[in-house]
């Protein structure tokens, strides 16, 4: 995790705290916002790469709340109605 440290000069820099040092200095507040973008935008990747490499798998990502097609339809039916299960499918399976 990387803290957000005001510098001297007016400037920011982000500090560390896993290497205990600055890994980003002089950034103005636009290019923390890109910094940090970046750094979420690459945690969401690895993420959804886990997620489908465990459904590819056949592991369950999401552990018991874990759903496969048919049981995503069913919530859908149950939740909603038998209309829009048949709606969702259509979609899908075309």
């Amino acid at each position: 995790m990387a803290q957000i440290i005001k510098q001297p000069n007016g400037k920011y820099c982000l500090f560390s705290t896993v290497v205990d040092s600055v890994t980003h200095y002089d950034c103005t507040p636009e290019e923390i916002i890109e910094i940090q973008k970046e750094k979420a935008t690459s945690g969401i990747e690895e993420k959804v790469k886990g997620i489908i490499k465990k459904l590819e798998d056949g592991g369950k990502p999401y552990y018991q709340f874990t759903m496969n097609y048919d049981e995503m339809i069913e919530t859908i039916k149950e939740g909603n109605s038998e209309e829009e299960s048949k709606y969702v499918k259509s979609i899908i399976e075309k």
